[in-house]
């Protein structure tokens, strides 16, 4: 098995040779860690024989690099998350529609680009979490229940300009309109403990210190804490629970990482097969068990941990809508000073 790892600022010291093209070879721009897709990796060349090149990076940074050396461009397989970001890749002509029955079958329509140019590999919850010792879960319903006044002061949030917070913005402007969304940033970052730093992790810990008593995160981050190798972060994760919220139709603001076929792609049947694989049961539940995200394909079962959290009402008929809505929602960000 041949597996290797980059950095973007490596890159350009990588020639594009016969091993970049080749019957055994795919090529992957990833804007996630390395780490996260190793089980995904290995797993797929046991079963195909086929070797995996990575190049993680900035997701700004990959783009543009796909945009300087256009055909001349060895990657393969774009992975990336937010819904965004695909459309984005999209608009920028660097990746191409897929041609696969597979995929169509076991991603469901509104997780997956209407043309096929983008498909969903796993769902990414915008959860509330809250300090059990101080805070009475029934007392948050929904994303609502955070501008009550009794939350003033104890909230907490990484920056608002964060792409998983303007997408959630995004989400809110197109279930409930411009104004109401205006509104919620305006009495959230009325609420909040402190001025906002940090990432999601940061926030969850907070939470668990008593900084403050709740926080918005992604829940995937909350299950890494589960499984840290400190102590803390382990002790954490006991202190601090979960909830997802729902505001009557309306459920938890979700997102997705996502895979494309690069519009250069040089190796195109091995990166279908390598998309293809990352939407089958077994890589589905790696996804799961491994990076605490919920499954994109609807036959695949939960894990333990993941079904400890409740129930998920997803609201995934926004996805289709985050790009649209993305410029207003940054402007309602910037507008509220979050």
């Amino acid at each position: 098995m041949k597996l290797i790892y980059t950095a973007i600022g490596l890159i350009s010291l990588l020639p594009i040779t016969a091993s970049f093209a080749n019957e055994n070879t795919v090529n992957i721009y990833s804007f996630r860690q390395a780490e996260l897709l190793s089980p995904l990796i290995t797993e797929f060349t046991q079963q195909t024989g086929i070797n995996v090149n990575v190049v993680s990076g900035k997701a700004d940074k990959l783009f543009q690099r796909l945009i300087d050396d256009g055909d001349d461009s060895f990657a393969d397989v774009l992975l990336t998350v937010d819904a965004v970001r695909l459309e984005r890749a999209k608009s920028l002509n660097i990746i191409q529609p897929i041609n696969s029955t597979f995929l169509i079958n076991n991603i469901p329509s509104n997780l997956r680009d209407p043309e096929n140019y983008w498909f969903g590999m796993s769902i990414r919850a915008r959860s509330i979490f809250y300090n059990k010792k101080y805070v009475n879960p029934q007392q948050i319903k929904s994303y609502q229940s955070l501008l009550d006044k009794q939350w003033k002061g104890q909230i907490c949030s990484r920056k608002g300009s964060h792409m998983y917070n303007v997408s959630m913005v995004a989400s809110f402007i197109h279930q409930h309109g411009w104004a109401w969304a205006d509104n919620w940033v305006k009495k959230f970052t009325s609420n909040l403990a402190m001025r906002p730093n940090g990432g999601d992790r940061d926030q969850i810990r907070k939470v668990a210190r008593g900084e403050c008593t709740v926080a918005i995160a992604n829940s995937y981050y909350y299950g890494m804490l589960s499984a840290s190798s400190k102590k803390s972060d382990r002790d954490a994760y006991q202190q601090v629970g979960i909830i997802f919220p729902k505001d009557g139709q309306t459920g938890t603001h979700v997102n997705i990482s996502g895979a494309a076929l690069t519009h250069s792609s040089k190796n195109k049947l091995n990166a279908i097969k390598f998309i293809e694989f990352l939407a089958t049961k077994k890589a589905q539940k790696i996804y799961a068990n491994n990076n605490y995200e919920f499954p994109i394909n609807p036959d695949v079962k939960l894990s333990f941990l993941l079904e400890s959290w409740g129930n998920l009402h997803a609201d995934t008929e926004s996805i289709h809508q985050l790009y649209k809505n993305f410029k207003q929602a940054n402007g309602v960000i910037k507008k509220n000073h979050w």
